[in-house]
C-alpha cells in the first residue's frame, strides 16, 4: 500500500492511501514531520493529488477516482451514492435512502454516514438532516469546516 500526504487549509492535512489500484483509505489527520510522497509508478495517488488541488482551488466539483470500500450492502449503497455528490450538493438523509430505493431508510443513512471511509471522497459533509441542519458534528469538526470552504456559510454556523 502507498500514502501521500497532502497539506489542506482546514488545519489538518489529508492522507490517502492507494492498493490495487484504487483509493483504500483517506482521512484528515494532524501530522507533524515528512510528508509521504507518491512513488511515480502509483498514478492512482498521483491523479488523487492533482484532484484534491484541484478541490482545493474551487476547480473540481466532483471526485473521478476509483474507490474501495468495504461494508455492508447498503453502506456501499449510500457510499457510492454520496460519493457522486457535486461540490455544493446538500442532501438530507431521506434523500439519499431514496436514491438507494430504501426510502424509509434514513436512520441507517446517518448510521452509514458517521462510519463513511474515504474522508473527503465520500463528503459526509453534504448530507444533512430534514430540518436543513447539520447534525453530529462539534463546533470545530471538519464538517463544517469544508461546508464553510464549499460556500455554506448560514448553514456551517447553525
Amino acid at each position: 500500500m502507498e500514502r501521500i500526504v497532502i497539506p489542506t487549509p482546514f488545519g489538518a492535512a489529508l492522507e490517502i492511501a492507494s492498493g490495487d489500484g484504487k483509493i483504500v483509505a483517506s482521512a484528515f489527520v494532524r501530522r507533524r514531520g515528512a510528508i509521504p510522497r507518491a512513488r511515480a509508478g502509483d498514478r492512482i495517488l498521483g491523479e488523487a493529488a492533482a484532484q484534491v488541488k484541484a478541490y482545493l482551488a474551487k476547480r473540481l466539483r466532483r471526485f473521478d477516482l476509483p474507490l474501495h470500500f468495504c461494508g455492508t450492502e447498503m453502506q456501499i449503497a449510500i457510499w457510492r451514492t454520496v460519493a457522486s455528490l457535486e461540490s455544493g450538493d446538500l442532501v438530507s438523509y431521506a434523500d439519499i435512502a431514496r436514491a438507494i430505493g430504501a426510502p424509509g431508510a434514513h436512520r441507517a443513512v446517518a448510521s452509514a454516514m458517521k462510519s463513511a471511509p474515504l474522508d473527503l471522497f465520500v463528503p459526509a459533509h453534504r448530507v444533512i438532516g430534514a430540518d436543513g441542519r447539520l447534525h453530529g458534528a462539534a463546533a470545530g469538526s471538519m464538517r463544517r469546516k469544508l461546508l464553510t470552504f464549499e460556500g455554506h456559510r448560514t448553514l456551517a454556523k447553525r
